[in-house]
């Protein structure tokens, strides 16, 4: 549906879909139904694929702690979560909002994290690899709503 509350059909191919990214990250524009094409595969082999992806979770993100996931796309050829590691950044705390010890790009609530200290401290992250690789990571995560004066109301940091 599309903004205007129009209901149009199409291809996946209009959706630009990419890696973390799509036309839909950039509208108000809403996906109502899909169909997908699946292909019919052994039940013990799909299996064994969701728990192959289920413990390198268990065993590689802070699942166990609230969080939005993965904070920073990761850069080509590279990864986000080494690159803020590699700044000796887990563990760094702003307000009640941490750096994981697990996976550096999750920024996890430890003790009542507001949104503006999951931002700022995401803003330490970005600036520090910047410095460090000359590297700009992009967001995953969306802050929605007005952040109009977050850095000033927020205080140091």
């Amino acid at each position: 549906m599309q903004a205007d509350g129009v209901e149009v059909e199409e291809p996946a191919q209009a959706l630009a879909l990419s890696y973390r990214d799509s036309r839909l990250k950039r509208s108000a524009d809403l996906i109502l139904t899909a169909t997908f094409r699946l292909r019919p595969t052994d039940p013990a082999s799909i299996k064994a694929r969701l728990d192959e992806i289920r413990n390198w979770r268990r065993e590689h993100q802070p699942l166990s702690q609230p969080s939005a996931g993965s904070v920073f796309r990761n850069p080509p050829g590279d990864s986000a979560g080494r690159l803020i590691d590699e700044c000796g950044l887990k563990g760094t705390r702003v307000g009640g909002a941490a750096i994981s010890e697990k996976h550096a790009n999750f920024i996890v609530n430890e003790s009542d994290a507001t949104a503006s200290d999951v931002r700022r401290l995401a803003e330490r992250a970005k600036k520090a690899v910047a410095v460090l690789f000359g590297i700009d990571l992009v967001y995953e995560v969306q802050f929605i709503g007005d952040w109009s004066g977050w850095e000033r109301a927020a205080g140091p940091g």
